[in-house]
């Protein structure tokens, strides 16, 4: 059984320290302008979703963008960034050592230049202990899809994506709550340790822990309903 983990949103808080230094380099510093050139208006509009960083972060162009990601900041950014949460790699590692049945790849999304290497760094500086890490960009995503069978990710497109016979689990995040999904975890706690490799238990085996959202919207209005008359 193949299961991919994306690093971004899942692992990694990127867009917390992309944040950070998109203001300390656009909006606390004096950036020199040409006389004859009309100024930028660098800006940051919230609330920030992870679908577009240009939607919520104001650049020029897709180049200074891409300039900005993986020639200036790649190892401050993707390498400096902080954990989703605080256990989320001791999780991460405790699934691949209780489940040597399954195999474990986690994913960068569409890194590109010195960010592959910053997110090595990434994984070391908070000791992943896994054997598995791919690289790849958003056109390959369907074909990524042909090779796992579940995915836990942050990112809608790849949900979106997600075939009618594999599984995909949504990882909640500040940066995702503009959608829901069936399936949504906020850490990988919640995953089932034990998952079988066979065929037929499979998927009721893997999302056992994982409540659909619909029901754990009920749930919590059944449990404030039960509040108030207790009262």
């Amino acid at each position: 059984m193949e299961v991919y983990i994306s690093i971004n949103g899942v692992l990694r808080n990127l867009i917390q320290k992309f944040e950070y230094h998109y203001e300390n380099n656009f909006l606390e510093s004096d950036i020199e302008v040409e006389e004859d050139v009309e100024p930028f208006d660098y800006r940051v509009t919230i609330p920030i979703r992870n679908d577009n960083l240009m939607n919520y972060f104001a650049f020029q162009s897709k180049e200074e963008l891409s300039n900005f990601l993986f020639v200036d900041y790649p190892l401050e950014i993707f390498g400096h960034a902080g954990i989703s949460y605080m256990s989320v790699m001791s999780d991460l590692n405790t699934l691949i050592y209780e489940n040597p049945n399954i195999n474990f790849t986690v994913v960068g999304l569409d890194e590109f230049g010195k960010a592959k290497s910053s997110t090595l760094f990434f994984l070391s500086k908070y000791s992943y202990l896994g054997n598995n890490i791919k690289f790849i960009t958003s056109n390959n995503i369907l074909k990524e899809w042909k090779k796992c069978d579940l995915w836990v990710t942050d990112n809608k497109e790849i949900i979106d994506r997600c075939p009618k016979n594999k599984r995909v689990v949504k990882f909640v995040t500040e940066y995702n709550d503009f959608f829901t999904h069936k399936y949504e975890i906020k850490n990988l706690s919640e995953c089932l340790k034990s998952w079988e490799n066979s065929t037929s238990s499979m998927w009721t085996k893997l999302l056992k822990n994982v409540v659909p959202f619909t029901q754990k919207k009920n749930n919590e209005k059944t449990m404030m309903l039960e509040s108030k008359n207790s009262k």
